[in-house]
């Protein structure tokens, strides 16, 4: 047989008529909230925020969020070199902000930490008014009483817990600061990747705007010869086809022109649709040679990569909370002042005052501190652990980057000796078809031949650059490697 909730209320109320003297607290079971509580359903009307029904988009007319703005456009008069765009992405891009707020943040807290070493002041004002009866129904006069007291104190002796605390903030000032040096290393390479890549794509734009000019003048010179009687239909349409690919590439290229260009400027702090001129790509011009050895470079990164700095900093804010940590089980002295005034009823205000020592002495939590304190030795293990982690991939990193970049620039060179090669053949074979000696097919062939040859040189030059910009990144630079030395930051 099922109960009914209503059902045991009524047998409780007739237990607690019938045995006055047992507790209600025994009678009623264990609920989730207080018996009042349960009175009145959402008294204060909570899921009136939610009104909507399921499955529909929530909203509130009545919320006011902060304003929310996109970056105001910004106009250059001149084209922009990727230095002068890495400058502007590091006051301007809000990853930068962020990390630098977050290591202003870091600083109060060191603040925080070495207030401890100060005394405490405070000053209380208690003002009451009261009345009450006797037993025998007499009533008392109102009483009116205020009470202002000063007080001082002072932790004389603790044991190198507040040595401890600072020594933490002081360790994540450390970790903040290394992560500032890693959103702006981030920064340059998201700005260098997207400026490489949009004069890499314009390059291309360039090279498919020429090859329409050229298959243009292949369709002209079809057309001539079919009216002279000296090519056939077949060659005309080959001529057609192959300008409708070439425009078809040109307009593809043109629109991932105008991506790239929203992506630089994104990463730049623009927004999206602000206009950047850069200086265009100097196809015949190889990427700098890296001098250092791949020894060198692996070693400066594991020295100067913020990222292995900042696991590193971690050591020390672990090493600091375990101290911390040993200390919260030591003994504390403190010294406190206090001195007040006491005003009733019109009489005459009473003084007091009291100097005194507290002396805290740790017996029992629990357990609490011996596993707080192993908690902190093996997070400090792990701090050292990750370390060792973030060291070998920042030399994996470094070692693959060099290569890559090694092996993207012998590849540029080897398409340029390709493009030469192209466009000598692509002006013999169109020497011979307007005498006739070669065919259009062939004409178009040679072509194709040598848009793919500029379209590789372009992309084996641009990744080379990409790809420096990500060993400058491991190397914890903001910028590339120069001709000279090999390095700049």
């Amino acid at each position: 047989m099922m109960v009914s909730h209503e059902m045991l209320m009524y047998f409780f109320i007739i237990m607690r008529l019938r045995f006055p003297l047992v507790p209600l607290l025994f009678l009623i079971p264990s609920a989730s909230a207080a018996p009042l509580d349960l009175l009145v359903h959402d008294p204060l009307d909570t899921q009136g925020l939610v009104k909507q029904p399921l499955g529909q988009i929530w909203h509130d007319p009545q919320l006011k969020l902060p304003q929310i703005r996109l970056p105001k456009e910004q106009t250059f008069t001149k084209a922009q070199s990727l230095a002068a765009l890495t400058t502007y992405a590091l006051a301007h891009n809000p990853q930068t902000r962020v990390a630098f707020e977050n290591l202003q943040a870091s600083a109060v807290g060191l603040g925080v930490a070495e207030s401890a070493w100060l005394p405490s002041l405070s000053l209380t004002d208690n003002a009451a008014r009261s009345q009450s009866n006797t037993t025998a129904g007499f009533s008392i006069p109102i009483l009116n009483s205020n009470s202002d007291t000063l007080s001082l104190s002072y932790v004389l002796l603790d044991f190198g817990l507040r040595s401890a605390q600072r020594d933490a903030a002081l360790a994540q000032i450390y970790i903040s600061g290394f992560n500032n040096n890693s959103a702006l290393t981030k920064v340059a390479l998201t700005v260098t990747q997207n400026y490489y890549q949009l004069i890499g794509e314009q390059a291309l734009v360039r090279a498919y705007a020429q090859t329409v000019k050229e298959d243009e003048a292949n369709l002209d010179a079809a057309q001539l010869k079919q009216h002279a009687g000296m090519a056939t239909i077949a060659d005309v349409l080959q001529a057609k086809s192959a300008l409708a690919q070439a425009q078809a590439q040109l307009i593809s290229a043109q629109a991932t022109v105008r991506s790239d260009n929203g992506a630089l400027a994104g990463s730049c702090g623009l927004s999206p649709g602000n206009a950047i001129p850069i200086v265009p790509l100097n196809t015949h011009r190889l990427p700098p040679h890296i001098t250092p050895s791949v020894h060198s470079l692996v070693l400066h990164a594991t020295q100067n990569n913020p990222s292995v700095q900042a696991a590193a900093a971690q050591i020390l804010a672990s090493r600091a909370t375990l101290r911390e940590d040993q200390a919260q089980g030591l003994p504390t002295l403190s010294a406190s002042v206090s001195g007040g005034k006491r005003f009733q009823n019109g009489l005459g205000p009473s003084q007091n005052w009291a100097i005194g020592l507290s002396l805290k002495v740790p017996l029992f939590t629990g357990f609490h501190d011996s596993y707080q304190i192993q908690q902190a030795r093996r997070q400090e293990r792990s701090a050292r652990a990750s370390l060792n982690q973030e060291t070998q991939s920042i030399a994996l990193t470094v070692y693959q980057d060099y290569q890559t970049v090694m092996g993207a620039r012998s590849a540029a060179k080897a398409a340029q000796i390709a493009v030469n090669s192209a466009q000598a053949s692509l002006a013999a074979i169109r020497a011979q078809y307007k005498v006739g000696l070669s065919t259009m097919l062939n004409l178009l062939t040679a072509q194709a031949t040598l848009t793919t040859a500029e379209q590789t040189r372009i992309q084996d030059i641009t990744t080379a650059y990409v790809q420096l910009a990500n060993l400058a990144n491991a190397l914890g630079m903001i910028g590339l490697p120069n001709t000279t030395t090999g390095f700049h930051s």
